[in-house]
């Protein structure tokens, strides 16, 4: 099924071709037959096809610019990053050229057909404070929707978060989002309900992992096992790309009755923190376990003195008196 931009651009070139041959065939339709100067439909169908090439070379402009833009590379890709955000921006843009070439088109028509669109611009204007006044929560889902489109707070595919919401950026209209959670459910949320934007697709990502160990461990030999498991992921072929930082050991974060709190950061690609995640706690675990490390276990000391300790013998049973 075509997309309605398509469709709106091969109905324009549609009735064009209609017009011409309606022309050659009957006559009087884009010239009058005597005057040999232009009709009204000649009129109309030429600012439709200007506004229309217009908008098509704003578009093209548009689309030029942001391939070709200095920003910030989101990827290793030099050339996805743009990409993407004109795959966000330029719908949304299009959208509105639309509109208000076919708005203007019409107004146009109604002039040349004799109607006076001077009174009807009055009563739109109006008509137009009223629901202004009516739903502002529309117009704020728009103007909030635009300032983040400039803004480039999200494009598609992005993985973001937005208070409790969160999920990959899968539609971008002109007064809402929608936003695929990771287990499956489309959620809409309009702009102007929108505070912040947190992005996890931006960029890096950068991981940090926290470990329990008794209070006798010998720090040094903890260090040593994460500086072998950094080697060891950074020569692997899946993991070692995704990777821009090695895992670092930070040393103890923390003390507390049970052990002492280590602590390891490392840096990714937006979206590949999860698996690096996993293999970093499968090596910490195997490596502890080849050295001879263990993890800090939550356990409760009783501490019993003999000297508070007394038997039943030595304790003398109360005695109970009964009267009546």
């Amino acid at each position: 099924m075509a997309k309605p931009s398509t469709l709106y651009w091969w109905l324009i070139g549609l009735g064009s071709i209609v017009l011409v041959v309606a022309e050659v065939v009957f006559g009087g339709i884009l010239l009058h037959g005597e005057t040999k100067q232009i009709t009204s439909t000649t009129r109309v169908l030429l600012f439709l096809l200007s506004g229309s090439l217009l908008s098509l070379a704003m578009l093209a402009a548009l689309r030029h610019y942001l391939l070709t833009s200095n920003a910030r590379q989101e990827t290793t890709d030099p050339e996805h990053a743009p990409s993407s955000r004109g795959l966000s921006v330029i719908p949304l843009v299009r959208a509105i050229l639309i509109t208000f070439t076919v708005v203007i088109a019409i107004l146009v028509a109604l002039a040349e057909l004799g109607v006076k669109i001077a009174p009807m611009l009055a009563g739109a204007g109006i008509v137009g404070i009223v629901l202004g006044m009516g739903a502002q929560s529309l117009l704020k889902d728009i103007l909030a929707g635009i300032f983040f489109v400039i803004d480039d707070a999200f494009r598609l595919g992005e993985y973001v978060e937005i208070g409790e919401t969160r999920g990959t950026v899968e539609k971008i209209s002109l007064r809402s989002m929608q936003i695929r959670h990771h287990r499956g459910a489309l959620q809409t949320l309009p702009y102007g309900t929108i505070q912040s934007v947190k992005n996890r697709s931006r960029d890096w990502v950068i991981s940090k992992l926290e470990f329990q160990v008794p209070h006798d461990t010998d720090i040094l030999k903890v260090k040593k096992v994460i500086k072998a498991l950094s080697r060891q992921i950074e020569e692997d072929e899946y993991f070692g790309p995704q990777m821009l930082s090695p895992v670092k050991f930070q040393g103890i974060y923390g003390v507390d009755l049970y052990g002492l709190t280590v602590r390891v950061k490392f840096t990714t690609l937006p979206g590949e923190q999860f698996l690096i995640r996993r293999e970093v706690y499968r090596l910490v675990q195997q490596g502890f376990a080849n050295n001879g490390i263990e993890f800090a276990e939550r356990t409760v000391k009783v501490d019993r003195s003999d000297d508070v300790i007394a038997t039943a013998d030595d304790t003398e049973a109360p005695r109970v008196s009964a009267s009546g």
